[in-house]
């Protein structure tokens, strides 16, 4: 049986979980040889192994076993331990002592109320002397005080005691535990070598408490846009990764189902019918409970292609259905703690537009956006830090981005365009006029005025009152106000504004209703 030392050399971390790659070499005779990897941390999942090599040797099979391992205290730690029995042994010794003087003094007191309650007969009988009534007391005063000191002595021991107990307590807790159990999982490998060589073993395997968070910095330009990929990376499998090859991946690790459609029946409820399908499902159960069921499959992220490295980001690599994997330029150490641990991805371009939106009835100004249409790469939902050319705007969040899905980001007020909605005109026709109906003419008017050095693309919207009710009549000649679309009453223009020009967009519309009837909420 051979010993194999191996270290950790790739680490390929999913959003859930991470595959571990570790590798190590051995000198093997010719023959059957077996050898052991030790000290695989137990969150290893024991289906994930497996083996591959490198040298003239067959593989025969693999077995994976947990190890429990006893660690007692160091040196440094025992006599520190030996020094904490002493106290305890002293500190029960005195314990006693201080009962044992307690129940002393509850005699003394017991004894003398008993002797003075019984002398007054027996001096009146004559049976006894005065001088024995002042000796009794003389002596048992003197013992109750003595009794006394000696309490007030030991208690101040056991004071003494505990202290010392307190602090050796202290230094045990800081150099180490006093005793521990470590569950670690090892590997037996089984070879056929043809000769004698140097033999070289890949183990890999699937670990959990490992994940990775998406972060993003995107700097928004006129027409090209700088997207920064950073991942939080976090490592709580209890194996340190010293200057390891780090591969972060969008897959996960957890199987995945495809749910297949089943038709759904009804029909009339048959009570026997009924018993009859829970006692056939009862027994079906009862027949599959010796056998277990079969363990679905993990996801396995496909492997990542040897990268092309350019500066110090990682190379991005789009694989089956989307996922994609970034390989570090360079080895990275990640200690296994609590702490999380930030890592560049990648920096990439993407095409934007700047877009503008204006909505009259709800905004004083006018907010400018950047339209941007993701590459190839998924971006995964993510807190992102947004700069529009280098200038910070604030902090946003994205939900998922498929590849070559466009999204809109970096809302910020466009203090390059003003716009001001007007009413234009307002008419009140009494009733009588149209028929018993009152009415309410409007006319406003839309201005907007670009400041910017470029032309600008805005949307604009507005909304017009709207009516369900058939005693109110809302009319408007929709053609006439040149909207883009209308939907309700919400209203949308497009207008393109060239540098240092003015758009404007006016509308009228009318109210008429019953009279008698009050509108909720009022007219303006």
């Amino acid at each position: 049986m051979t010993e194999l030392e191996t270290r950790i050399s790739k680490v390929s971390i999913f959003r859930d979980g991470a595959r571990v790659t570790r590798v190590g070499k051995a000198h093997l005779g010719k023959g059957a040889q077996r050898v052991t990897v030790g000290k695989i941390t137990e969150l290893a999942q024991r289906d994930s192994f497996r083996v591959k090599g490198r040298g003239p040797a067959k593989l025969s099979s693999i077995d994976v076993q947990q190890v429990s391992q006893v660690y007692e205290p160091s040196e440094d730690v025992k006599p520190l331990h030996e020094e904490l029995k002493q106290l305890q042994k002293q500190y029960d010794e005195t314990k006693d002592e201080i009962e044992f003087h307690n129940a002393k003094l509850a005699n003394l007191k017991s004894m003398t109320t008993e002797f003075s309650n019984h002398f007054g007969l027996v001096y009146a009988a004559n049976e006894g002397e005065i001088t024995q009534l002042t000796e009794m007391d003389k002596k048992s005063s003197k013992l109750m005080l003595d009794t006394q000191r000696t309490m007030r002595e030991l208690e101040d021991k056991l004071q003494e005691i505990t202290k010392k107990i307190e602090v050796v307590r202290a230094n045990i807790g800081r150099i180490g535990s006093v005793r521990r159990t470590e569950m670690t999982n090892t590997v037996e490998v089984a070879l056929e070598v043809s000769e004698e060589a140097d033999i070289e073993l890949d183990i890999t395997y699937q670990t959990q408490n490992a994940h990775w968070l998406p972060i993003y910095d995107v700097d928004l330009r006129p027409g090209d846009s700088k997207l920064r990929r950073m991942a939080l990376l976090y490592n709580r499998t209890g194996e340190d990764w010293n200057k390891v090859d780090i591969v972060v991946s969008t897959a996960t690790a957890r199987p995945i189902e495809a749910i297949e459609p089943t038709p759904y029946y009804v029909g009339v409820y048959d009570p026997a019918e009924e018993r009859a399908r829970i006692d056939s499902r009862k027994m079906k159960r009862a027949l599959a409970m010796p056998s277990a069921a079969p363990m679905a499959a993990k996801a396995v992220a496909p492997p990542a292609p040897p990268p092309e490295i350019e500066e110090e980001f990682a190379e991005p690599t789009e694989t089956i259905s989307g996922i994609a994997t970034y390989e570090l330029p360079k080895p990275v150490s990640i200690p296994s703690d609590n702490e999380k641990h930030p890592v560049t991805l990648f920096e990439e371009s993407l095409s934007s537009e700047t877009v503008h939106y204006w909505y009259a009835e709800g905004m004083a100004e006018v907010v400018a956006q950047d339209k941007v249409t993701n590459a190839d790469n998924v971006i995964l939902p993510g807190t992102v830090r947004v700069y529009a050319e280098g200038d910070y705007i604030g902090e946003t969040t994205l939900p998922q981005i498929s590849p070559r899905e466009s999204f809109k980001i970096g809302t910020r007020i466009a203090q390059d365009v003003k716009a001001e909605k007007k009413l234009t005109h307002r008419e009140v026709e009494k009733a009588g006029v149209t028929h018993g109906k009152l009415k309410r003419s409007y006319g406003y008017r839309l201005e907007i005025q670009s400041f910017s050095k470029h032309a600008i693309e805005i949307d604009i919207f507005d909304r017009i009152p709207h009516s369900l009710n058939p005693v109110i009549e809302v009319k408007v000649d929709w053609e006439k106000t040149g909207t883009k679309s209308q939907n309700l009453g919400v209203a949308e223009w497009h207008r393109t504004i060239q540098p240092n020009q003015k758009a404007m967009v006016e509308y009228e519309y009318d109210v008429s209703w019953e009279k008698g009837v009050t509108i909720h909420p009022p007219l303006p």
